[in-house]
Protein backbone atom coordinates (compact mmCIF):
# COMPACT_ATOMS: atom_id res chain seq x y z
CA UNK A 1 0.00 0.00 0.00
CA UNK A 2 1.44 2.89 -1.16
CA UNK A 3 0.41 6.60 1.00
CA UNK A 4 0.58 9.91 -1.19
CA UNK A 5 2.62 12.26 -0.52
CA UNK A 6 1.44 14.73 2.15
CA UNK A 7 3.29 18.09 0.64
CA UNK A 8 2.57 21.50 0.91
CA UNK A 9 0.60 21.37 -2.24
CA UNK A 10 -1.54 18.63 -1.30
CA UNK A 11 -2.59 21.25 2.08
CA UNK A 12 -2.75 24.02 -0.01
CA UNK A 13 -5.89 22.12 -2.43
CA UNK A 14 -7.33 21.25 0.36
CA UNK A 15 -7.65 24.93 1.86
CA UNK A 16 -8.37 26.34 -1.29
CA UNK A 17 -11.41 23.90 -2.25
CA UNK A 18 -14.75 25.50 -1.75
CA UNK A 19 -16.82 21.97 -2.81
CA UNK A 20 -19.77 21.70 -0.50
CA UNK A 21 -18.91 25.03 1.58
CA UNK A 22 -22.72 25.76 1.61
CA UNK A 23 -23.86 22.35 2.43
CA UNK A 24 -21.38 22.88 5.63
CA UNK A 25 -22.78 26.28 6.29
CA UNK A 26 -26.30 25.09 5.86
CA UNK A 27 -25.74 22.52 8.46
CA UNK A 28 -24.20 25.02 10.75
CA UNK A 29 -26.63 27.72 10.28
CA UNK A 30 -29.81 25.46 9.75
CA UNK A 31 -30.94 24.74 13.00
CA UNK A 32 -30.81 27.71 14.96
CA UNK A 33 -32.80 29.56 12.21
CA UNK A 34 -35.49 27.28 12.10
CA UNK A 35 -35.35 27.48 15.97
CA UNK A 36 -36.05 30.88 16.26
CA UNK A 37 -37.87 30.77 13.35
CA UNK A 38 -40.44 28.19 14.59
CA UNK A 39 -39.95 30.09 18.39
CA UNK A 40 -41.35 32.96 16.80
CA UNK A 41 -44.41 31.23 15.55
CA UNK A 42 -44.62 29.86 18.62
CA UNK A 43 -45.16 33.02 20.84
CA UNK A 44 -47.07 34.53 17.87
CA UNK A 45 -49.72 31.40 18.73
CA UNK A 46 -49.52 32.16 22.51
CA UNK A 47 -50.26 35.66 22.58
CA UNK A 48 -53.14 35.09 20.52
CA UNK A 49 -54.36 32.04 22.34
CA UNK A 50 -54.03 34.48 25.09
CA UNK A 51 -55.98 37.08 23.26
CA UNK A 52 -58.67 34.71 22.13
CA UNK A 53 -58.89 33.06 25.71
CA UNK A 54 -59.09 37.32 27.14
CA UNK A 55 -62.02 37.98 24.35
CA UNK A 56 -64.27 34.88 25.41
CA UNK A 57 -63.76 35.98 28.95
CA UNK A 58 -64.96 39.95 28.11
CA UNK A 59 -68.10 38.42 26.28
CA UNK A 60 -69.32 35.65 28.65
CA UNK A 61 -68.53 38.19 31.79
CA UNK A 62 -70.57 40.05 29.47
CA UNK A 63 -74.17 38.16 30.05
CA UNK A 64 -73.41 37.43 33.75
CA UNK A 65 -73.40 41.54 34.04
CA UNK A 66 -76.17 42.00 32.14
CA UNK A 67 -78.46 38.99 33.84
CA UNK A 68 -78.71 36.57 31.28
CA UNK A 69 -77.14 33.70 33.07
CA UNK A 70 -79.34 34.73 35.81
CA UNK A 71 -82.20 34.80 34.10
CA UNK A 72 -81.50 31.42 32.02
CA UNK A 73 -80.34 29.46 35.04
CA UNK A 74 -77.15 29.06 33.25
CA UNK A 75 -75.13 26.20 34.95
CA UNK A 76 -71.64 26.04 35.15
CA UNK A 77 -71.01 23.51 32.52
CA UNK A 78 -73.52 25.75 29.78
CA UNK A 79 -71.28 28.64 31.19
CA UNK A 80 -68.36 26.96 30.03
CA UNK A 81 -69.74 26.06 26.92
CA UNK A 82 -70.45 29.25 26.16
CA UNK A 83 -66.40 30.23 26.62
CA UNK A 84 -65.97 26.86 24.52
CA UNK A 85 -67.63 28.30 22.01
CA UNK A 86 -65.61 31.45 21.93
CA UNK A 87 -61.91 29.59 21.74
CA UNK A 88 -62.48 26.36 19.49
CA UNK A 89 -60.73 28.04 16.70
CA UNK A 90 -57.90 27.59 18.26
CA UNK A 91 -58.38 25.98 21.88
CA UNK A 92 -59.74 22.56 22.91
CA UNK A 93 -62.23 22.39 25.19
CA UNK A 94 -60.50 19.92 27.89
CA UNK A 95 -58.86 19.60 31.02
CA UNK A 96 -56.87 22.18 30.13
CA UNK A 97 -59.25 24.52 30.55
CA UNK A 98 -60.80 25.49 34.25
CA UNK A 99 -63.14 28.42 34.54
CA UNK A 100 -64.12 30.20 37.90
CA UNK A 101 -66.50 32.84 38.68
CA UNK A 102 -66.79 34.52 41.87
CA UNK A 103 -69.31 37.04 43.68
CA UNK A 104 -68.13 39.70 46.04
CA UNK A 105 -69.82 42.52 47.25
CA UNK A 106 -67.37 45.11 46.33
CA UNK A 107 -64.24 45.48 44.33
CA UNK A 108 -62.22 46.13 47.19
CA UNK A 109 -63.08 42.32 48.64
CA UNK A 110 -62.69 40.62 45.95
CA UNK A 111 -59.90 38.13 46.67
CA UNK A 112 -59.30 35.00 45.20
CA UNK A 113 -56.66 32.32 44.94
CA UNK A 114 -53.97 31.18 42.50
CA UNK A 115 -55.27 28.71 40.09
CA UNK A 116 -52.53 26.46 41.00
CA UNK A 117 -50.97 24.47 43.51
CA UNK A 118 -47.40 25.42 45.13
CA UNK A 119 -46.72 22.26 43.56
CA UNK A 120 -47.65 24.14 39.42
CA UNK A 121 -50.46 21.97 39.27
CA UNK A 122 -53.94 22.55 38.74
CA UNK A 123 -56.12 22.95 42.34
CA UNK A 124 -59.16 20.25 42.37
CA UNK A 125 -61.96 21.48 40.57
CA UNK A 126 -64.17 22.03 43.76
CA UNK A 127 -61.40 25.02 44.14
CA UNK A 128 -63.01 26.75 41.26
CA UNK A 129 -66.01 28.19 41.50
CA UNK A 130 -69.35 29.13 39.57
CA UNK A 131 -71.34 31.98 41.44
CA UNK A 132 -72.59 34.41 38.92
CA UNK A 133 -74.21 36.98 41.73
CA UNK A 134 -77.24 38.66 42.54
CA UNK A 135 -78.10 42.30 41.26
CA UNK A 136 -75.59 44.88 41.86
CA UNK A 137 -72.73 42.32 43.35
CA UNK A 138 -69.19 42.41 42.01
CA UNK A 139 -67.71 39.01 39.65
CA UNK A 140 -64.97 38.04 39.40
CA UNK A 141 -64.75 35.80 35.92
CA UNK A 142 -61.25 34.02 34.92
CA UNK A 143 -60.32 31.18 32.77
CA UNK A 144 -57.12 29.60 32.82
CA UNK A 145 -55.99 27.55 29.66
CA UNK A 146 -51.99 25.39 30.41
CA UNK A 147 -51.13 25.69 26.47
CA UNK A 148 -48.39 22.95 25.32
CA UNK A 149 -45.83 24.45 23.20
CA UNK A 150 -44.78 22.83 20.15
CA UNK A 151 -41.52 24.09 18.90
CA UNK A 152 -39.06 21.60 21.42
CA UNK A 153 -37.19 23.49 24.25
CA UNK A 154 -39.30 26.42 24.02
CA UNK A 155 -41.87 24.64 26.56
CA UNK A 156 -39.34 24.20 29.21
CA UNK A 157 -38.41 28.06 28.56
CA UNK A 158 -41.67 29.25 28.73
CA UNK A 159 -43.40 26.99 30.77
CA UNK A 160 -44.80 28.06 34.36
CA UNK A 161 -46.74 24.93 35.12
CA UNK A 162 -45.02 21.95 36.95
CA UNK A 163 -44.87 20.07 33.91
CA UNK A 164 -42.12 22.57 32.94
CA UNK A 165 -43.16 22.36 29.79
CA UNK A 166 -47.23 24.44 29.93
CA UNK A 167 -47.69 27.85 29.87
CA UNK A 168 -50.59 28.84 32.02
CA UNK A 169 -52.61 31.27 29.68
CA UNK A 170 -55.20 33.25 31.69
CA UNK A 171 -57.99 35.43 30.99
CA UNK A 172 -59.67 38.11 33.77
CA UNK A 173 -62.48 40.39 34.57
CA UNK A 174 -64.42 41.96 37.05
CA UNK A 175 -67.35 43.57 36.07
CA UNK A 176 -70.65 45.04 38.70
CA UNK A 177 -73.70 43.20 37.57
CA UNK A 178 -76.50 45.58 36.10
CA UNK A 179 -79.71 46.10 38.42
CA UNK A 180 -81.29 42.91 36.12
CA UNK A 181 -84.46 43.02 38.72
CA UNK A 182 -86.84 45.48 38.91
CA UNK A 183 -86.86 45.08 42.73
CA UNK A 184 -83.46 47.17 42.51
CA UNK A 185 -83.40 49.78 39.74
CA UNK A 186 -80.13 51.27 40.74
CA UNK A 187 -76.99 50.11 42.66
Amino acid sequence: MTHAPQGPGRVRRFLRDIRGVAALEFAMLGPPFFLILFSMFEVGMTYTADTLLQNAVNETARLIRTGEVNVANTTREQFRQMVCDRINVLLACDDHLKIDVREFTNFAGSGFTSPLTPGGTYRPDSDFRFQPGAPCSVVLVRAFYAWDPITPGLGEAMGNMNSGSQQLLQGTTAVRNEPFDRARPVC
